[in-house]
C-alpha cells in the first residue's frame, strides 16, 4: 500500500508540477517556471532513488551482491542528484527550485488532509446536502475571484520595471546598480531595443520549449544555437520519433497484430493501396516507401504544432521548400531514369509525333520547364500558407478569449480556440494528404506510360 501511495504522488506531482511550472513561467519568468519544474523533477528522481535503495535493503530478495549492486546504484544516483542540486541553486532562483523539491511532501500533506476530509463527518454533512453543496462551491469561486487581482499583480514583475524601459528606450540610462556603466548600458539598451523591436515586428506565435529557454538564458550560446536553428531541431525530433514509433511497432511483430503493431501496420497498407491505386500495380509498389514516408513525415510535423511547447516545422517557408525541392528533384530524376535523355527532352517537348508537334515544339517547352519549376513553388507555398495560418488562427482566439475575461482580473481566459483545434487537425491531415497527392501525380505524369495504361488495360482481358 505504501508503495502504491508514491506512485499516487508521484503522478499528482507530475500534474501539479507542469502546471505550476507553466504558471510561473508566463505569470513571473521563464526561469522561475524552468526552476519549479527542475526542482521537482529532483524531488522525484531523489525519491524514487530513496524507494529502490529501501527494497533493496528490506526486499524478500536478499542475495548479497545483487542488494550490493542496487544499494550502490541508488547512492550512486543520490550523490549525482546532490551535483545536479548544487548547480540548480546556483544558476537559478533557488527558492523557486526549493519550492519545487518541495511539491512531492506538499502533494503528500495535501492528500493525507484531503483522506482525513473526506472521512469526516462534516464533509458527509455538506456533500449530502445540494444546497450546502452548492453554498460551498459558489464561496470558493468567489474567493477565487477576489483574490486572483492580487496574486496576478504580485506576480507581475513587468509593472515595476516599466519606467526603468521607458528610460532606456528614450536613451536615459536607468537609475540603480547600472548607473556607473552608463556608456555601456545605453550601448547594450540600444542593441536589445532594436532587437526587441526587429522580435515584436511581426506576427508571435506560440511560444516553444526553445523560446523559453532563450528568455530564461538570453547570453548561453549553446541556447542561442537551438534558437538560431529552432526549425531544424523541432524537423528532426518529429523524425526521431517516427523512428522510434516504427522501431517499437517492428520489434516484436507477431502474424496476428495488437496495440501498436496493429495501428502502424493499418496505416501502412492504407497508404500503399492509396499509392498503388494513382500510380498502378506496376509502378506503385516501388514508390510507397518514398511517398508514405513523406505523408507520414509531414503530417507528424504539422499536427506537432498543437502540442504545448512545440512547433510545427512546416510553419516555416524553409522546410516547406526543402521538402518540395527533394520531390522536384526525385521526380526529375524518375523521368531522367525511366525516359532516358532524349525521352526526357522528348517529353519536355510535348511528344511532338507530327507536323503540327514539331511546329509547336519550341512552344512547349518553355512551358513544361515554366510548369516543371512552378511545383515546387505550389507545394511549399500551400503547406507553409495552411499550416501558418492555423497557428496565427489559434493565436487570434486565444488572444480574443484572454481579453474577454481581462476585466476580471483572472489569470486565464476563455477557451475560444478550443473548437478550431479539431479544425487544425482535420486541415493538418488533409494539407500533408494534398502534398502527397500532388507528389504521386507528378511522379505519374513523369512515369513512362503509353496513353495512360489504356494500351495496357486494353490488352489485360486477353491475358
Amino acid at each position: 500500500m505504501g508503495l502504491e501511495l508514491l506512485v499516487r504522488v508521484r503522478r499528482s506531482t507530475i500534474v501539479v508540477g507542469v502546471i505550476a511550472a507553466l504558471f510561473a513561467a508566463v505569470y513571473a519568468a521563464p526561469s522561475h517556471g524552468l526552476a519549479l519544474a527542475l526542482g521537482a523533477a529532483w524531488s522525484l528522481v531523489n525519491l524514487r532513488l530513496l524507494e529502490l535503495l529501501i527494497v533493496a535493503l528490506t526486499g524478500a530478495d536478499r542475495g548479497l551482491t545483487r542488494m550490493r549492486i542496487r544499494a550502490g546504484l541508488a547512492l550512486a544516483g543520490m550523490l549525482a542528484l546532490f551535483g545536479a542540486g548544487a548547480l540548480m541553486l546556483a544558476n537559478l532562483p533557488p527558492i523557486t527550485v526549493v519550492a519545487g523539491f518541495l511539491m512531492p511532501f506538499a502533494v503528500l500533506t495535501f492528500k493525507a488532509l484531503s483522506l482525513m476530509l473526506l472521512s469526516s463527518r462534516a464533509w458527509r454533512r455538506i456533500t449530502g446536502n445540494p444546497r450546502r453543496m452548492g453554498t460551498l462551491v459558489l464561496a470558493i469561486g468567489l474567493a477565487a475571484w477576489a483574490s486572483a487581482p492580487l496574486f496576478a499583480g504580485a506576480a507581475d514583475p513587468h509593472d515595476a520595471r516599466a519606467p526603468a524601459h521607458a528610460e532606456s528606450a528614450a536613451g536615459v540610462p536607468a537609475v540603480g546598480h547600472d548607473a556607473g556603466h552608463g556608456g555601456a548600458a545605453t550601448e547594450h539598451g540600444g542593441e536589445h531595443g532594436a532587437a526587441a523591436h526587429g522580435e515584436s515586428s511581426g506576427p508571435q506565435k506560440f511560444a516553444n520549449v526553445i523560446t523559453v529557454l532563450s528568455r530564461a538564458f538570453p547570453e548561453a550560446g549553446w541556447v542561442q544555437f537551438l534558437h538560431h536553428y529552432e526549425v531544424l531541431v523541432f524537423s528532426l525530433l518529429v523524425a526521431a520519433l517516427i523512428c522510434v514509433i516504427a522501431a517499437l511497432a517492428s520489434r516484436n511483430a507477431k502474424m496476428i497484430p495488437g496495440g501498436l503493431q496493429n495501428v502502424v501496420e493499418l496505416l501502412v497498407e492504407s497508404l500503399h493501396d492509396f499509392i498503388v491505386g494513382i500510380l498502378g500495380p506496376r509502378h506503385g509498389p516501388r514508390f510507397v516507401p518514398f511517398l508514405g514516408t513523406l505523408f507520414l513525415y509531414i503530417w507528424v510535423m504539422n499536427l506537432s504544432g498543437l502540442i504545448p511547447f512545440m512547433e510545427a516545422p512546416t510553419s516555416s517557408l524553409n522546410v516547406t521548400f526543402a521538402l518540395a525541392i527533394v520531390v522536384f528533384l526525385y521526380v526529375q530524376w524518375i523521368g531522367l531514369r525511366g525516359l532516358g535523355p532524349v525521352g526526357y527532352l522528348d517529353h519536355l517537348l510535348g511528344q511532338p509525333r507530327d507536323l503540327t508537334g514539331w511546329l509547336l515544339a519550341p512552344l512547349m517547352l518553355p512551358i513544361h520547364v515554366l510548369g516543371e519549376l512552378a511545383k515546387p513553388i505550389s507545394l511549399s507555398c500551400r503547406l507553409f500558407g495552411n499550416i501558418f495560418g492555423e497557428d496565427m488562427l489559434l493565436v487570434a482566439f486565444v488572444s480574443l478569449g484572454i481579453t474577454t475575461l481581462a476585466w476580471s482580473g483572472l489569470p486565464f481566459g476563455l477557451p475560444l480556440q478550443f473548437p478550431f483545434l479539431f479544425l487544425a487537425l482535420l486541415t493538418g491531415t488533409l494539407q500533408a494528404l494534398v502534398f502527397t497527392v500532388l507528389s504521386t501525380i507528378y511522379l505519374l505524369l513523369m512515369l513512362p506510360h503509353d496513353d495512360h495504361g489504356h494500351e495496357e488495360q486494353a490488352h489485360s482481358p486477353a491475358h
